[in-house]
């Protein structure tokens, strides 16, 4: 028996559709309770607390899919992002860019804004592709040109608003 069938077999009883997401939630309801003592400090009613909690979530199912089958798809595209943000750090190592997130000498703004927005856009369509294109039904190309075009309009104004040159002061007197 290799690992794949453990996986396989651990599938077919319910630990993926069942189990994970029961620990899941627990922990996070019972470390959320115990931090920050809610309701009582007493571990025991906190925990028994959390239990309740924790099934109930695991009985919801959200718009016809199981919450197994959303954590899988959510931590899939999530992995899919993150594994592109982390070649696009690479290339920009690679290329010597580290440099260009530093403050400039003169007071300008460093350009990592204007990175943040390209990784940010390039990080949607990821996102995009890696649910395999459910961000296409809620919004569409001609609406997503337009979001990006109002976003490129408004970070010009403001990257035009900071000031940075020295371009009307002090000459006509």
């Amino acid at each position: 028996m290799n690992f794949l069938d453990v996986v396989s077999t651990l599938n077919q009883v319910g630990f993926y559709d069942v189990v994970v997401p029961w620990l899941l939630f627990f922990g996070i309801v019972f470390g959320l309770l115990q931090n920050k003592q809610i309701i009582t400090d007493e571990r025991g009613i906190n925990a028994l607390i959390a239990t309740a909690i924790a099934f109930f979530i695991v009985a919801f199912t959200p718009a016809g899919t199981t919450i197994a089958n959303f954590f899988s798809t959510l931590f899939g595209g999530a992995g899919m992002i993150i594994g592109a943000l982390l070649v696009l750090m690479l290339f920009a190592a690679i290329m010597g860019v580290q440099d260009a997130f530093k403050e400039g000498g003169n007071g300008q703004p460093p350009i990592k804004y204007a990175v943040v927005f390209v990784l940010l856009i390039f990080a949607y369509l990821v996102y995009a592709n890696a649910f395999g294109g459910a961000t296409s039904a809620m919004i569409s190309n001609d609406t997503l040109v337009t979001l990006l075009t109002l976003v490129f309009i408004l970070g010009v104004i403001w990257i035009a608003m900071q000031g940075g040159g020295g371009g009307g002061e002090g000459g006509e007197d």
